[in-house]
């Protein structure tokens, strides 16, 4: 993006690449300071030049990490992500030597917030970010002791490139906003992807969730989970909770906690097994004091919180 620039549809805005000119030095899920993470460094046309970047959209500051030179911002409203997806954004840009946003501070699009650098003895200058698509500001350190996100996505998934330069891009597939849909209410009324959920929204999981307990006997191959459902373990264990509270393992798959179906039997195991859904559902009630939602599960209605869906 250039300096000043702004960039919206139908009133929502478009999250745009902060660099005007973007060589990837360090790529996600790399080795070393960003194994297990969605992070990109990323400096200018020259090595060594401490270039601005700008705010991809209308941001606040919501903490600062002086010693690296590392702020996390967040859109004041929800946004769209090159992947189409309609949510807030938080991330985090890091290594500046010229920090001076306060906590608090609110950053138009398309201002200067920052300079690449190499606060927190930083390899080179550059500018390290990464995303998370939710207004989740967990910041978690993995297995290899790196720093996420939760709902962490490949930044070639998060902005759009708009008058951005790519001199090194490592063949990702990068967009503009030119090659996104920005899909319309038709005459029969059909949702938008907004993610506000309605009757008939169509919503992936998003999230890893444990398996807290497995409903007896084994052969349901029903099992609970106390983020998604709200119920508590203990009525889980003395069999308490309602028929809509247990969930449906078939369209589930083993992970580790951290998202890695790797060495995994998909055996799950109460209490200790983690799983992920990909699949696509039909929401088909919604209840707005506990702001969840009814979904359909191989033949089962269940009710799960809106907060881990997104709409599709």
């Amino acid at each position: 993006m250039r300096k000043g620039q702004k960039s919206s549809n139908k009133g929502i805005e478009n999250f745009l690449c902060p660099f005007t000119d973007m060589y990837i030095s360090q790529d996600s899920g790399g080795a070393y300071s960003h194994k297990g993470i969605m992070a990109n460094d990323v400096r200018g046309v020259q090595a060594g030049v401490r270039y601005p970047y700008y705010a991809p959209c209308t941001c606040k500051c919501l903490k600062t990490y002086p010693i690296t030179g590392q702020v996390m911002w967040q859109s004041v409203n929800k946004v769209r992500f090159a992947n189409g997806r309609i949510d807030y954004a938080t991330f985090i840009t890091a290594h500046d030597d010229t920090m001076d946003v306060k906590i608090g501070q609110v950053i138009k699009q398309g201002k200067q917030i920052g300079n690449m650098g190499i606060k927190g003895n930083a390899t080179g200058v550059h500018c390290h970010i990464q995303v998370s698509q939710s207004s989740d500001t967990s910041w978690i350190k993995n297995q290899y002791g790196n720093y996420r996100f939760n709902h962490e996505y490949d930044l070639n998934d998060c902005y759009f490139v708009d008058d951005t330069n790519i001199i090194k891009g490592n063949d990702k597939k990068w967009r503009t906003t030119k090659d996104i849909t920005v899909k319309e209410v038709s005459v029969n009324n059909i949702e938008i992807v907004d993610q506000i959920l309605h009757v008939g929204s169509k919503v992936k999981f998003d999230g890893i969730f444990k398996v807290d307990i497995l409903k007896s006997p084994l052969s349901t191959n029903l099992f609970g989970n106390i983020k998604l459902t709200g119920v508590s373990y203990d009525e889980y264990y003395h069999e308490s909770a309602k028929a809509y509270h247990w969930i449906p393992l078939d369209d589930f798959t083993e992970v580790d906690k951290y998202g890695s179906s790797k060495n995994q039997d998909d055996i799950v195991v109460g209490g200790k097994s983690y799983v992920i859904n990909k699949n696509i559902y039909t929401v088909k009630k919604i209840d707005v004091k506990t702001n969840s939602a009814q979904l359909e599960l191989n033949g089962r209605d269940i009710w799960v919180y809106s907060t881990y869906l997104y709409e599709v």
